[in-house]
C-alpha cells in the first residue's frame, strides 16, 4: 500500500469566502486553527439491505475526506494537460461508466479496455477489469499515472496540490494536513466507497416483487434458475452463478469474481493471467455487478456489445465452448448427464423476459444523487 506523505512545510491557513464556496460545500468556520473531521456513521450510507461492508481501519469516513475525495475526483487539475478528470470517463447519468466502447485518454490516445461502473465498491474485494487492485486508494494512482489516461507523474501532481489554495483548505479541514498525494488517495477513496446504489424498482418491489409485470417476474425467475434443457425448451438462464445475491455480482473473496464468459478461442487481453502470469488465468475478467446494467454499456472488457440483446445472445446462443479456461459454469450447459456442452438458445419471449427484468435494476435515485455530483 502506497504509505501517506508527510511533510514539514508550516501549514498555511487559507479560508474561501462564502462566495467561492462550491456546490454542496459544508460551512466552516474560518477562525479555528485546526479542524476536527465530521466522522459518518456506516449505517447512513449503507442500507440494510445491502449490509454493512468491511471498510479500510486505516481510512475512516468523514464528511471532508468525502468531499475532497468528491472535488477531487471531478478536478482535471489531476491529468497533465488538464483536460480530464476522473469524471471524463465515469459519467454519473451512466452509472459512473461510459457510453463508449473503450475510453479515450490526454491527446486522444486510446485506451485499451471499457471503462468499469463505479457503485458499490465497499463490497468488492478486486478492481479493474483483471482484478489487480484490492484497494481503492491504490487504484487511483493507475489512471492518474497512465500515459494514455490522465498522464500525470505524482510528484507533479504533488505540486499542483500544494500551491492549489482550494486544496489547502480541503486538505487541512479532512485532515490537519497539507496538500499531500497519499491522503490524496485517502480522500478518493472516500469519496468512492460512499458511492452506494440500492434504490431500483427491483429493491423497491421486495421479495413478493410487488409492482413487477408479469414479463419481469418471469426474467427473474430466469436469472434465477439454472440451466435445465426439458421438451426442447430451457426452464433457466442461470446468471445468478456469476451475478448473484443482492449486489448482482460474484463475490468470491480469494478471486472478486474473475472468470471467462467464453467470448473468444483465443485472447488478444490475457486479462487476469497477463498479472498472475497463470496460464489458467488467460481471459479471464471480473464480473460485474448488473446494477444500473441498463446504464453501463457498451458492454464486456472491450465494449464488444453495444446492446443488452447482444449480450443476452451470446449467453444463449453463442458462448465458445473451446475458450480455454472458461466457466465451469458455462461448461456444464448440457443436455443430459455426460453430454457435450450446448447453447441454451432461448426463446425469443424469454429474452424479451430477461431483459425486462435487467431493466428494473436501474436505479434513477443512484444517478441523480446531488451528493455524487460535479461540485465546482
Amino acid at each position: 500500500m502506497i504509505k501517506t506523505l508527510k511533510y514539514s512545510i508550516p501549514f498555511i491557513i487559507l479560508a474561501l469566502s462564502l462566495s467561492q464556496c462550491r456546490k454542496s460545500e459544508p460551512i466552516y468556520s474560518s477562525s479555528s486553527e485546526s479542524f476536527k473531521p465530521t466522522p459518518i456513521i456506516s449505517a447512513s450510507i449503507f442500507p440494510r439491505a445491502l449490509g454493512i461492508p468491511a471498510l479500510p481501519t486505516d481510512n475512516p469516513l468523514t464528511e471532508e475526506g468525502v468531499y475532497l475525495g468528491r472535488l477531487l475526483f471531478y478536478d482535471r487539475l489531476l491529468s497533465a494537460d488538464m483536460s480530464l478528470s476522473c469524471a471524463s470517463c465515469h459519467l454519473q447519468k451512466n452509472a459512473f461508466a461510459e457510453p463508449k466502447k473503450t475510453s479515450v485518454g490526454i491527446f486522444g490516445l486510446p485506451v485499451k479496455r471499457n471503462a468499469s461502473a463505479l457503485f458499490n465498491m465497499a463490497y468488492s474485494r478486486k478492481f479493474f477489469w483483471d482484478g489487480r487492485q484490492s484497494r481503492l486508494a491504490n487504484l487511483v494512482f493507475e489512471p492518474i499515472q497512465a500515459h494514455n489516461e490522465m498522464g500525470l507523474n505524482l510528484p507533479e501532481l504533488d505540486d499542483r496540490l500544494k500551491k492549489s489554495e482550494l486544496y489547502q483548505n480541503w486538505f487541512k479541514k479532512a485532515f490537519n494536513a497539507d496538500p499531500n498525494i497519499g491522503q490524496m488517495s485517502m480522500a478518493m477513496e472516500q469519496f468512492l466507497l460512499t458511492l452506494v446504489s440500492s434504490d431500483s424498482r427491483f429493491d423497491k418491489a421486495g421479495p413478493s416483487l410487488t409492482g413487477l409485470s408479469s414479463s419481469e417476474k418471469a426474467g427473474f425467475t430466469l436469472f434465477q434458475t439454472l440451466t435445465n434443457l426439458q421438451g426442447g425448451q430451457n426452464q433457466g438462464a442461470d446468471c445468478f452463478h456469476c451475478h448473484g445475491g443482492i449486489l448482482f455480482q460474484a463475490q468470491n473473496p480469494l478471486a472478486g469474481g474473475i472468470t471467462n464468459n467464453g467470448l473468444d478461442a483465443s485472447f488478444a487481453d490475457l486479462g487476469a493471467g497477463a498479472i498472475t502470469g497463470n496460464s489458467t488465468d488467460n481471459g479471464t475478467f471480473k464480473s460485474p455487478s448488473l446494477r444500473n446494467i441498463s446504464l453501463t454499456g457498451p458492454y464486456m472488457h472491450d465494449g464488444r456489445f453495444q446492446s443488452l440483446n447482444e449480450v443476452i445472445d451470446h449467453y444463449s446462443d453463442n458462448i465458445d465452448f473451446s475458450s480455454p479456461n472458461i466457466s465451469p459454469n458455462l461448461a456444464n450447459h448440457v443436455s443430459g448427464p455426460g453430454g457435450p456442452p450446448e447453447q441454451m438458445k432461448l426463446t425469443v419471449a424469454q429474452k424479451q423476459d430477461l431483459l425486462n427484468f435487467l431493466q428494473t435494476l436501474t436505479d434513477s435515485t443512484f444517478i441523480t444523487n446531488p451528493k455524487y455530483a460535479n461540485p465546482f
